[in-house]
C-alpha cells in the first residue's frame, strides 16, 4: 500500500533498498517510502553527461520544441501530480492545483525567451579582426528544491537548463519527494535516456551531487545552512563552482499612515501566505512596521483576518490553510513560538497547536501574530518559515528603517503609502531583491526572483536565469592585417 516510487536514472527506475518513510502531514500517517539514492549518483551523472553531448547538438529550436512537449505533457497530469502534493506537503488544494499551472506557464515563457540569448560581436577597434562571444552550456547541471513547493518548483527548473544544451539532475526535498518521482515516470517515455535524473534522498545523496567533479552548475531553493555546506562540500573536494541561491528571508512590510489601510492590513496577512503554505514561503513578509497612529486600528484588522481564515482537511476546495509540511518544521514552529512567549512578547491570535479532532494527528498551526516585536526580539531577527508574524510599532522614519535592514537577510520588502515619492525613496533603501509597492508575495516573470546579503545569490524567473546556464566564450578571427600585426609583433 501507499507510493514507493523509484529514481529516474537514464529513463530506468533502479530499485533502491535503502528507503524512508514519507508522512501526510494533516494526518500523521505513512503514505510512502522514498528511496536515498546516493548509489547510484555515479551511474546518474555519466548517463547525464553522455546524454548532454548529444543533446547540445540540437537546435535551439529543436530543445524548444522538446521543451514544450515537456510542458504539454505535465500540463496534462497536472491534476495527479497536484494530489500528490496535497497529501505530501499537507498544503491546501487551492494551492497545489495553482503550483502546477503557474510553473507550466513558467515554462512556456522561458521558451519564448531562449533566442534572446545570444553573444556579442564587433570590430572594435582592431582593424579588420572579427571579435564575438559564444554562449556554451556548462554540461551536467543539478537543481536542488525545496519542500514547500515541490512540484512546482520541479518543474520550474526544468526549462532553463535544457533549453540551453545542458542536461539536469533534480534533486526534490527528502520531504516531498512524490510529486517528482512520479513526474520521471512522467516523462521517461518522451526524453532522450539520461536527459533528466530524479534522485532523491537527504545528506548522502545531495554531497555525492554537489561533491561531483563533472556538475559545474548547481541551484538550490532552500536555506543559508544548506548554501554553507553546498560551498564546503565542493571545497572539500577541490572544485570551483556556479551557484545560484534562492535562500531565507525575515522580510519586513512598512505601512504609513497616509496608505489606504483597509487595503495595507489585508496584505499583511495575504502577504504572510498564511492560505498557502502555512506561512512557509521564503518571500513571506514577516514583519508588519506599522505606524504608531494606526497601530492599534492595525492589530484589530489584522487578528480579525487572522481568525476568518478556514482551517481545514488540505484536500477540501474550500480550505484556505492546512498543515505545516514537515515534523522537523513543526518542531521548528513551535520552539519560536514558545521562545517568543518566554521573552514575554504580547500574543495577538493563535499561540498552540491545533489538537481537537480533525486536527489530533496533524501539524496544525493556526495564523500566530506577536506584537510589540523589537530588535531585542529572537522573532525579529530569525527566519521561522511558519504562521508566525511579528508587529512593530514605529514613529521615526530614520529608525524604522535602520530596523528593517538590520536582519541578515534581504530577500523581499513591501511598503504600503500613497506618496509616491516616498515610496520611490524608501525603495532605494530597502536592502532587498524583490520589493513591492502596495503590495505583496506576487512575482512577474521576466522581472526576476532575487535576493540580497544572506538571502541568495543570483536571479531566477527572468532572462538572466537561462543566461546563467551558459558560459560565454570570447572568439577572435584574425583578419589579413590582424594577422599582419601578428607577424611584425604588434599583436
Amino acid at each position: 500500500m501507499g507510493y514507493h516510487y523509484n529514481p529516474l536514472v537514464n529513463n530506468q527506475f533502479p530499485q533502491i533498498a535503502e528507503r524512508y518513510d514519507t508522512i501526510n502531514p494533516a494526518t500523521g500517517e505513512v503514505i510512502g517510502t522514498v528511496p536515498e539514492c546516493a548509489s547510484v549518483v555515479e551511474e546518474a551523472v555519466a548517463g547525464a553527461k553522455a546524454a548532454q553531448k548529444q543533446w547540445a547538438q540540437v537546435p535551439l529550436f529543436g530543445r524548444i520544441a522538446k521543451v514544450g512537449e515537456i510542458a504539454s505533457l505535465l500540463e496534462k497530469h497536472g491534476q495527479e501530480l497536484a494530489e500528490l502534493d496535497i497529501l505530501d506537503t499537507g498544503s491546501p488544494r487551492h494551492v497545489m492545483e495553482a503550483d502546477t499551472k503557474f510553473a507550466v506557464q513558467l515554462m512556456r515563457f522561458q521558451m519564448g525567451l531562449a533566442p534572446q540569448v545570444m553573444g556579442k560581436g564587433g570590430d572594435r577597434w582592431t582593424g579588420d579582426n572579427i571579435h564575438f562571444t559564444l554562449p556554451q552550456p556548462y554540461g551536467v547541471v543539478a537543481r536542488f528544491c525545496a519542500f514547500n513547493h515541490p512540484l512546482m518548483f520541479s518543474i520550474m527548473r526544468i526549462a532553463a537548463p535544457l533549453l540551453m544544451g545542458n542536461s539536469l539532475i533534480i534533486k526534490p526535498s527528502e520531504f516531498t519527494s512524490l510529486s517528482t518521482l512520479r513526474m520521471g515516470e512522467i516523462l521517461a517515455p518522451i526524453l532522450p535516456p539520461g536527459l533528466i535524473q530524479i534522485l532523491t534522498g537527504g545528506i548522502p545523496v545531495g554531497e555525492g551531487i554537489v561533491g561531483h567533479k563533472d556538475i559545474k552548475r548547481i541551484t538550490l531553493t532552500g536555506g543559508k545552512n544548506a548554501a554553507l555546506a553546498f560551498y564546503g562540500v565542493a571545497a572539500k573536494n577541490g572544485h570551483i563552482k556556479d551557484f545560484t541561491f534562492e535562500l531565507g528571508g525575515k522580510n519586513p512590510m512598512v505601512i504609513y499612515p497616509d496608505a489606504n489601510t483597509e487595503q495595507a492590513f489585508k496584505s499583511a496577512v495575504h502577504g504572510m501566505n498564511f492560505y498557502q503554505t502555512a506561512g512557509q514561503s521564503c518571500g513571506s513578509t514577516t514583519r508588519i512596521f506599522i505606524h504608531r497612529s494606526i497601530y492599534e486600528a492595525g492589530k484589530k484588522a489584522i487578528k480579525a483576518a487572522c481568525e476568518s481564515i478556514k482551517i481545514g482537511d488540505p484536500q477540501d476546495p474550500k480550505t484556505l490553510m492546512a498543515a505545516v509540511s514537515t515534523t522537523s518544521q513543526f518542531e521548528k514552529v513551535m520552539h519560536y513560538i514558545n521562545v517568543s512567549k518566554e521573552e514575554g512578547l504580547p500574543l495577538l491570535t493563535g499561540g498552540e497547536r491545533l489538537t481537537k479532532a480533525p486536527f489530533d494527528k496533524g501539524y496544525f498551526v493556526p495564523p500566530t501574530v506577536f506584537y510589540d516585536v523589537t530588535p531585542e526580539h529572537t522573532l525579529f531577527r530569525e527566519e521561522v518559515f511558519g504562521p508566525v508574524l511579528a508587529l512593530i510599532p514605529w514613529d521615526d522614519e530614520d529608525e524604522m528603517l535602520a530596523c528593517v535592514n538590520e536582519v541578515e537577510y534581504g530577500l523581499t520588502a513591501s511598503v504600503w503609502t500613497q506618496d509616491i515619492d516616498r515610496a520611490m525613496e524608501l525603495v532605494r533603501h530597502f536592502e532587498a531583491g524583490t520589493v513591492w509597492i502596495n503590495g505583496s508575495t506576487k512575482h512577474f516573470p521576466g522581472f526576476g526572483f532575487a535576493g540580497a546579503k544572506n538571502s541568495g545569490v543570483g536571479s531566477e524567473e527572468n532572462l538572466e536565469e537561462l543566461a546563467s546556464f551558459t558560459q560565454m566564450k570570447a572568439v577572435h578571427y584574425f583578419g589579413a592585417q590582424g594577422r599582419k600585426n601578428v607577424e611584425i609583433g604588434l599583436g
